[in-house]
């Protein structure tokens, strides 16, 4: 499997996902506002949250059992079985209680959150077998499904009258497609479950789920938290949740390369560990770090100076309430640059109790700082408990990764990224003074300035330079096959 192409289509399905994503949030925040949205935006939290125990980290236990070659049908034959009848149990304790998730909602969703439920394990486990099969960039396309659907049956939906209800049938559409197609395109035989099979995947599963829990938690703790201050009356408002979620969702852009970087690497580096070829990940390391870095970094230095016209402009002016959030939130995204590869190094390498240490840790990090700083700072407080949480991810994966490999991190090109940054920034502020920011066009001209100075100064680094030669030389040739 090459890295760096498979990487390049999931990076072009992902642009292409995120910008249907992207642009569904901008229509509906202009068309329902903030408050609806913090509405939607903790029905999906809570989604995500329901689904550690439905998962049970089988997710990532059937990427690596399948991946590892020995014996798959069998895997994913107990791997269906184990995982559906986790999400069995799940929704019949959800039905059981539904009065309390419909008060939660303030609205009743449960019957519909359930069917969702479902259909969302049902689509993401589509796309572990086929990551397990080494096939990730065939899965590029089947992930635009679901926010393009979000995005035209929502919208649809929307126009004929469903409000916030018209969203969520919409994502629920796009989880049924896409779990349609992803299982379509699947090789792997299903074979009848075994009790060795299960064994051998909750051994690894076990792990897994804590790393699970803290995604979940890193991603969705603080809207949850939020949500729940709000029914109480403690802090914040339902449009504090919607302005925070769209920082939160502005930032992702700029983690689309090392996101992709990160699915495309799991595979190839647990196939190397089975073949005991560990030098080859320590080489991969800095250079699947570094991609992530040239952009998260500049991205940060221009957030300082455009927060708040990024926000006002692409969503409306009730939107900027997050315009500090969304700074610290960016200046976190350089951290998540590193963690994201470095993490599944480690569990690329057969150590899952070492990959969840840190995770459980910086889980419970993130976890009591969103209790205690939502509680003082309001959406503010759960950006900061993010940035610390992150940086303690990062601490904890270096140290464990030091004890079976060298760890080379792209320290100089990264300090020569923050040099061009800086400058980057310099320019763009002497603009920014210069010229009123009201329209989306003259939002794109300050942007296009300061990526054109950053593309400019760092092209002058010759390592750079020969970096993103070589990565122009192997992403541009056409597979002759």
């Amino acid at each position: 499997m090459d890295i760096i192409k498979s990487s390049i289509k999931i990076l072009i399905a992902r642009v292409g996902k995120s910008a249907s994503q992207f642009l569904a949030v901008v229509l509906f925040s202009r068309a329902l506002g903030a408050s609806p949205l913090g509405t939607y935006y903790p029905f999906i939290a809570l989604l995500g949250i329901v689904s550690i125990p439905a998962t049970f980290g089988l997710a990532t236990a059937t990427e690596k059992r399948i991946s590892e070659g020995e014996d798959p049908e069998r895997h994913l034959g107990t791997a269906i079985t184990l995982r559906l009848g986790f999400v069995t149990i799940i929704s019949i304790v959800l039905y059981v209680g539904r009065g309390y998730i419909d008060q939660f909602f303030g609205s009743e969703l449960a019957l519909l959150f359930i069917a969702t439920l479902f259909a969302k394990q049902a689509s993401d486990f589509s796309l572990n077998v086929l990551r397990g099969e080494l096939r990730v960039g065939e899965t590029a396309l089947i992930e635009v499904i679901r926010p393009l659907c979000w995005l035209v049956v929502g919208y649809a939906l929307y126009l004929e009258g469903f409000g916030v209800r018209g969203l969520i049938y919409g994502y629920l559409v796009g989880c049924i497609l896409m779990a349609v197609v992803g299982w379509w395109k699947v090789s792997t035989g299903v074979s009848l479950p075994s009790l060795a099979h299960a064994r051998s995947l909750l051994s690894f599963g076990k792990y897994s789920a804590i790393a699970e829990t803290g995604g979940y938690i890193y991603s969705w703790i603080d809207v949850v938290i939020l949500s729940l201050f709000v029914s109480y009356g403690i802090t914040a408002t339902r449009a504090d949740i919607g302005a925070y979620e769209n920082a939160w969702r502005l930032t992702l852009v700029v983690m689309l390369l090392s996101r992709s970087i990160a699915t495309t690497v799991f595979p190839q580096f647990s196939r190397w560990e089975s073949e005991d070829a560990l030098k080859q990940i320590e080489s991969v390391i800095p250079r699947a770090t570094l991609p992530g870095l040239m952009i998260v970094i500049p991205a940060f230095a221009g957030t300082t100076i455009l927060a708040e016209d990024l926000l006002s402009i692409l969503f409306g002016p009730e939107f900027t309430v997050a315009a500090l959030a969304l700074t610290i939130l960016a200046g976190e995204r350089i951290l998540q640059a590193f963690h994201s590869i470095l993490g599944q190094v480690i569990w690329g390498i057969n150590k899952p109790k070492l990959a969840a240490y840190p995770i459980l840790i910086s889980a419970t990090v993130n976890l009591v700082l969103n209790v205690l700083l939502i509680w003082m700072f309001g959406i503010v407080g759960a950006a900061v408990a993010t940035l610390v949480s992150s940086a303690v991810l990062l601490g904890f994966q270096i140290h464990y990764l030091r004890q079976f490999m060298e760890i080379s991190l792209p320290i100089q090109e990264g300090a020569w990224c923050a040099v061009s940054a800086s400058a980057m920034w310099v320019v763009v502020r002497l603009v920014y003074e210069s010229m009123s920011v009201d329209s989306l066009l003259e939002l794109a001209a300050i942007v296009a300035v300061g990526a054109v100075t950053y593309g400019l100064i760092i092209v002058l680094y010759k390592p750079l330079r020969e970096f993103l030669t070589e990565m122009t030389r192997t992403a541009l040739p056409v597979d002759s096959q």
